[in-house]
């Protein structure tokens, strides 16, 4: 079994139900509609000279269209490779590089064949091609380089099911989808569509209440800053949304407080991750991620030992759907897990109720006083000060002191250090603020950092 299949036995029983509402391009398409597109657009790759097992990126504007041609892409037998339009071109190279493309698709069809790509793996593709590749996707880029996450098609549909235990999607459902398809679409459109559910892109949170009347959505999909934007929007009512995912970054308390108090209805943190799918979701807890999907065995290390319950450590996953592997350099599943699994980078505690509080990724730990801190620990506590929207810590490289950058109207330092004080140790104070418009981001809304931004400017001065 494959997506494809599935999405096709959707298209058999009901082929008249929307497939995809775009909202920006006002396209409509059924899903016998979508699957006669998909499968004609395979058959014109083929043509081209296509072969089963190549590697093709797909480099569009969101939408139909992209939609289309990531599902013709795997009709077609390649392995698909999204690259998001807003990658910078030096990290767009880096990606057509590391994934060894065979093939570049961009709008109206223009398709690139790339000089000799050469093997992604030290066989000559054949652990490559043993995984049954469908789906590379890179890294956000947030925390370091970007690395590439290999999925077969039995590790999709593997996935799928694992979330659809707790999402419980079906074809009655109305997704109002708020994230770039290129990062989210393996969890995300796959899984909607995959379930006879309508899919309604539209990044724009001022929507308005004629599309919501209109559509009547039952799940929104979104980062925090999409639901902020609802909160501060003319819409006046939700009442038709069953479940509000939002992920890609820490979902900031007054976020959540703001849109349930306008709308009546509670933001289900999730945590996703690339190498494993959506891992857990909150549905009773506000103050964490909630629980692990049940599918999911989670346990809680540090230096390789157990934590005690309560204690922070880093995630071990095991269960279904992990990465097939990592490209640029080869790194297959079988030389990824140990005894406990996966080990994701991310560092969290569990409460008595054994709902998952997020404490940071192990690349932001820094040592302050000789004891570890995470930066979104102090994130945290400046995001609840009184006027702050969001902020970002990092160790300033000239001084090598504590510092962040503040959006918000203009506290005085002096005071933020005497409300912050009473929120987190004294060590973890920053000495220095800066006051910005707003912060910098990854093309799908996460923080970039401090090691990030400086990479980002340098690829932004190459090509001026």
């Amino acid at each position: 079994m494959d997506i494809l299949k599935l999405i096709r036995k959707q298209a058999e029983r009901r082929p008249e139900q929307i497939a995809i509402r775009d909202e920006d391009s006002g396209i409509c398409l059924s899903y016998a509609q979508l699957v006669e597109q998909s499968a004609e657009l395979a058959r014109w790759l083929q043509r081209r000279g296509c072969r089963v097992g190549q590697r093709c990126g797909l480099l569009m504007e969101e939408g139909t269209a992209f939609l289309v041609s990531a599902l013709g892409i795997l009709e077609s037998g390649l392995c698909l490779v999204p690259i998001g339009v807003l990658v910078p071109n030096q990290e767009r190279n880096r990606v057509v590089e590391a994934a060894r493309l065979h093939w570049l698709l961009r709008a109206n069809k223009d398709l690139v064949r790339m000089p000799q790509p050469g093997p992604i793996d030290n066989q000559r593709d054949r652990e490559f091609s043993n995984c049954q590749p469908a789906y590379i996707r890179f890294t956000s880029g947030s925390t370091g380089a970007r690395k590439g996450v290999l999925l077969g098609h039995p590790t999709i549909v593997e996935r799928i099911q694992a979330a659809n235990e707790v999402l419980a999607i079906d074809h009655r459902d109305r997704i109002w989808f708020a994230l770039p398809m290129s990062d989210h679409l393996v969890v995300s459109v796959f899984l909607y569509l995959s379930t006879g559910a309508t899919v309604m892109p539209c990044r724009n949170a001022a929507c308005g209440e004629r599309f919501i009347r209109e559509t009547l959505p039952t799940v929104s999909y979104g980062a925090p800053d999409f639901y902020l934007g609802l909160s501060r929007s003319p819409i006046s009512a939700l009442d038709s949304l069953r479940l509000v995912i939002s992920t890609t970054s820490p979902l900031q308390k007054q976020i959540a407080s703001g849109f349930e108090d306008k709308f009546g209805r509670m933001i289900n943190a999730a945590l996703g991750i690339i190498e494993v799918g959506l891992l857990t979701i909150n549905l009773d807890s506000r103050e964490t991620v909630g629980k692990p999907m049940p599918a999911y065995d989670l346990t809680l290390l540090d230096k390789e030992q157990l934590v005690p319950q309560g204690e922070v450590g880093e995630i071990y996953v095991r269960g279904p759907g992990l990465l097939d592997a990592y490209v640029a350099p080869w790194r297959p599943r079988r030389t990824l897990l140990g005894p406990y699994g996966l080990a994701t980078g991310d560092f969290a505690r569990f409460d008595v109720r054994g709902n998952l509080i997020l404490i940071g990724r192990g690349k932001n730990r820094v040592l302050i006083g000789g004891q570890p801190t995470f930066y979104e620990e102090i994130e945290d506590a400046l995001n609840s000060l009184p006027g702050i929207e969001e902020s970002r810590a990092y160790l300033d490289p000239g001084s090598k002191q504590l510092a962040a950058e503040l959006v918000g109207k203009p506290i005085s330092p002096s005071e933020i250090l005497h409300q912050l004080a009473e929120r987190i140790e004294t060590r973890k104070l920053p000495q220095i603020f800066r006051f910005v418009e707003s912060l910098a981001r990854t093309a799908n809304g996460k923080l970039l950092r401090a090691d990030s931004i400086e990479n980002l400017l340098k690829t932004n001065d190459s090509e001026e």
